[in-house]
């Protein structure tokens, strides 16, 4: 017995044979009113003095007392489902408690018709006989394909115990928590296995039984309850990336799948956050300049589309400035190139510092450099900035034990004016800091349609005429 059952389940084992001891016992005396039960019946008849009564009351509580035992012999067996040995030695005395009541309840028809005697005795053992052998008979199959299907049972438990048991994954099992309405609301905590028990630095042995938003409540600020719930009403699995930094997960990536699971909710997740890392570092290389860790082409292209996109829907305008650093290719060639990297990082680190926070400076490639400017009021708020992008980029710049001054040319060209694609957007900015470089440098000049093949004081001199003033010299 010790190795069939252990110590919980031979505490059933001796509770089941006390239970049938007393439902047999009182399968025998009631409701035959003979032998002890004629002897029980005259001790009350005595002592109340209701013989009429007496006796049916008994046999009444006889058969109350009966029927809790068996109603408990039940629970015992579905409590322990998975013990087959046990669930059938519980079915073999259930047969036999069925064959007392049926060799009762016939004797007692017997002696009410007047047979007596050997005749009696026979013919009751041979009807008992043949009753139970046909209930047994009509059992046995189904009570075999029971036991067959607890076997089954049990044993894909163990199959999907060992496996989540050995997953390398996080795996959790939520029993739902329905509200008034039967709505799921919340969920409890069902099973978890090792790799989750690391993950929350909890032992499962802590955890089953608890409420989920109770011990942790990131699942209501992060919304990720809504998502749960939203899998039990829908049966349509859940999927994501999730970052999760609450007061037990400090700044992880995890891949989550839920699965609706009756009532219920399966959890698997694993710690992406290395792979994440990886693929942000790889896209910030995709995306960033390496030397001045400004955005590169691909990025300003992209940013420069939305900004378009934003300024078509909202009847905006967009300013957007092309530089580069005049003389840029003599300070390299008599520095070196080390110092002309030193130079560029500075340069860009200067230009950033010069602009807002929601404008977008990125490095082109060699010496050039591009500035996006949205969200502004007026034309001279766009001419500030210019001038200012001029004016800083000209103060002294130390590289090591060296001090450099260095000028900047910048063109300038605004969204619609000048066209509504980044490709034109970009030409046009660039042919207005070319008018710039080819004059006197260290300047800033708007785009206009009349301006290129001329120079840039001739250029100026109609404007000045004109009262524009659209370009700014700066030595």
């Amino acid at each position: 017995m010790k190795e069939m059952w252990p110590a919980s389940q031979r505490q059933r084992v001796v509770l089941s044979f006390v239970l049938f001891g007393l439902a047999g016992l009182l399968v025998l005396f009631y409701p035959a009113g003979q032998g002890v039960g004629n002897g029980v019946q005259g001790w009350l008849t005595r002592w109340w003095g209701a013989d009429s009564w007496v006796g049916l009351w008994v046999n009444v509580l006889a058969l109350l007392v009966v029927a809790g035992c068996l109603l408990l012999l039940a629970k015992l067996v579905r409590s322990a489902r998975d013990n087959q040995p046990y669930v059938f030695m519980s079915y073999v005395l259930f047969l036999f408690l069925v064959f007392f009541a049926l060799e009762r309840l016939v004797g007692y028809a017997f002696a009410r018709m007047g047979v007596d005697g050997l005749g009696q005795s026979l013919l009751l053992q041979w009807l008992s006989a043949v009753i139970v052998t046909a209930v047994v008979a009509m059992i046995l199959p189904h009570l075999r394909s029971l036991i067959e299907g607890q076997a089954i049972a049990l044993k894909e438990h163990d199959k999907f115990l060992a496996a989540a048991e050995s997953s390398l994954d996080d795996f959790y099992i939520f029993d739902g928590i329905p509200d008034a309405s039967g709505a799921i609301v919340d969920f409890r905590f069902s099973y978890l296995n090792p790799n989750a028990e690391r993950r929350l630095n909890l032992k499962r042995a802590e955890l089953e039984g608890k409420v989920l938003t109770e011990v942790r409540p990131f699942m209501v600020q992060s919304g990720l309850i809504e998502n749960y719930r939203e899998v039990v009403r829908t049966g349509q699995p859940f999927i994501a990336e999730v970052f999760l930094d609450d007061d037990r997960i400090k700044a992880t990536w995890i891949n989550v799948q839920v699965v609706k699971l009756g009532d219920g909710i399966a959890i698997t997740s694993r710690d992406v956050t290395e792979r994440k890392r990886l693929t942000d570092h790889v896209s910030y290389l995709a995306h960033h300049d390496q030397l001045t860790g400004l955005p590169n082409r691909t990025l300003l292209y992209d940013r420069l589309r939305q900004a378009i996109l934003r300024a078509q829907r909202h009847q905006q305008k967009i300013a957007v400035f092309m530089l580069d650093i005049d003389n840029f290719k003599q300070i390299n060639d008599t520095l070196g190139h080390a110092e002309g990297d030193a130079l560029l990082m500075a340069v860009g680190a200067r230009l950033k510092s010069s602009i807002r926070d929601t404008d977008t400076i990125a490095r082109m490639g060699g010496d050039e450099f591009v500035i996006v400017m949205t969200d502004f009021k007026s034309m001279d708020d766009v001419m500030r900035c210019g001038r200012q992008i001029v004016g800083r980029a000209a103060q002294p710049i130390q590289l090591g034990e060296r001090e450099i001054t260095v000028t900047v040319s910048v063109g300038l060209c605004l969204y619609p004016e000048c066209g509504d694609d980044v490709e034109e957007l970009l030409r046009k900015a660039d042919a207005a800091m070319y008018v710039v470089k080819g004059t006197s440098r260290n300047g800033l000049y708007l785009y206009n349609e009349g301006m290129v093949g001329r120079s840039l004081s001739e250029i100026q001199e109609d404007e000045r005429n004109d009262g524009l003033g659209r370009a700014t010299e700066m030595h």
